[in-house]
């Protein structure tokens, strides 16, 4: 029987109902014992793995930030050696930034899997999904993969290309630019894409920092450039993150255009990429005018990934050309060619590469 670590993050899934002060609150459990009871999955839990558990945060997922993936990454890192798989629970609301957070973080020689899931009830409803999630990441913790999953509902989704589509549905994730990885049936079909444990080495290079200081901007019709240029005074401005209209489409028109706002910032060395307000592939090649300007303004596609990929990965990339330039490697050097050649590398199977005007396929692990 394989040894799997249940790592409780906060969030839905685990919260216990207690009473204090004649007063009742939600509060995460303290032992394993507690959490698969009040999911009432402990027989079923036990007949799948020897499970291990621990509460290493206590959040709501809306307040994750950048040191928690650092936290999270830490925590697996240091037990690596004494489980057979590892299960997240982690809140919905940022769970895909989380997921993709730690995919980037041990990279691709990633040996045992790593499994998000979470749930869209407390355990005390009956009919939820909370109870069901665990069992089923549990039993997916337990196959031969070898990188970040995310497990909600019947679906085994890449943890690089996932994101939430719903508030409530149980079904609360999709992968819009890449099939499931894999199916939770009586039996868990995984496709021929999964990254396997033999194909892997048992280095682990774990990069587990993110840069702060990324300003997002989401465009709409009619928002003045010069509302936002003051982030660029700003010394603790890093990067910007404009969201923009399908397919990559930045407003170019006097007044309302965007191109010099992308041009002063990379003269600042302030690099701006370009994510989209539709789900990924949205970015893929835009052919339309405005789109291409950006670029030639200076701007940094994002290709197929999902916003919360392009996010969490910008903040990943920014850190590691930062080391390079501390440490003198990239010394004197304009770092914004860096970033983009970074930005449009696919690390985790994050994004489909484009070289040239074909797309290359990178969905299956290139070894």
């Amino acid at each position: 029987m394989q040894r799997i670590c249940v790592l409780y993050t906060g969030g839905t899934i685990g919260m216990v109902r207690v009473y204090k002060n004649r007063q009742e609150t939600l509060a995460p459990p303290d032992t394993p014992e507690e959490f698969l009871k009040s999911l009432k999955a402990e027989e079923e839990a036990n007949k799948i793995a020897e499970v291990g558990f621990d509460v290493i945060l206590n959040k709501d997922s809306t307040n994750i930030v950048p040191a928690d993936w650092t936290h999270m990454a830490e925590q697996v890192h240091r037990r690596m050696n004494d489980y057979d798989g590892f299960v997240i629970a982690h809140g919905t609301d940022t769970m895909h930034f989380s997921s993709t957070a730690l995919a980037l973080a041990f990279g691709k020689n990633l040996r045992k899997p790593i499994v998000f899931t979470g749930a869209q009830t407390t355990p005390d409803v009956s009919h939820g999904d909370a109870r069901v999630n665990l069992l089923r990441a549990l039993k997916v913790a337990c196959e031969d993969i070898a990188e970040v999953v995310v497990v909600f509902g019947e679906f085994v989704f890449r943890g690089s290309r996932v994101q939430k589509k719903d508030e409530r549905r149980f079904d609360a994730f999709d992968s819009p630019a890449e099939f499931p990885l894999g199916y939770v049936t009586e039996d868990i079909v995984l496709s021929d894409f999964v990254r396997r444990r033999k194909d892997v080495s048992d280095k682990i290079d774990l990069q587990k920092n993110f840069a702060g200081g990324i300003a997002q901007i989401s465009l709409i019709p009619g928002l003045e450039p010069e509302l936002i240029a003051p982030i660029l005074d700003n010394p603790d401005c890093r990067g910007v993150v404009l969201q923009s209209f399908g397919a990559g489409n930045v407003p170019n028109e006097e007044g309302f255009g965007f191109l010099s706002f992308i041009k002063q910032a990379s003269e600042r060395s302030i690099p701006v990429i370009i994510a989209s307000q539709f789900p990924a592939n949205s970015t893929l090649a835009t052919q339309y005018e405005p789109g291409i300007a950006a670029q030639k303004a200076g701007a940094i596609g994002t290709g197929n990934m999902t916003n919360a990929a392009a996010t969490v990965k910008f903040r990943w990339v920014l850190h590691q050309v930062q080391k390079r330039i501390d440490n003198t490697e990239l010394k004197g050097c304009d770092k914004i060619p860096e970033i983009r050649r970074m930005m449009n590398k696919s690390f985790v199977n994050e994004l489909t590469e484009i070289k040239g005007n074909r797309i290359h396929n990178r969905s299956k692990w290139d070894n």
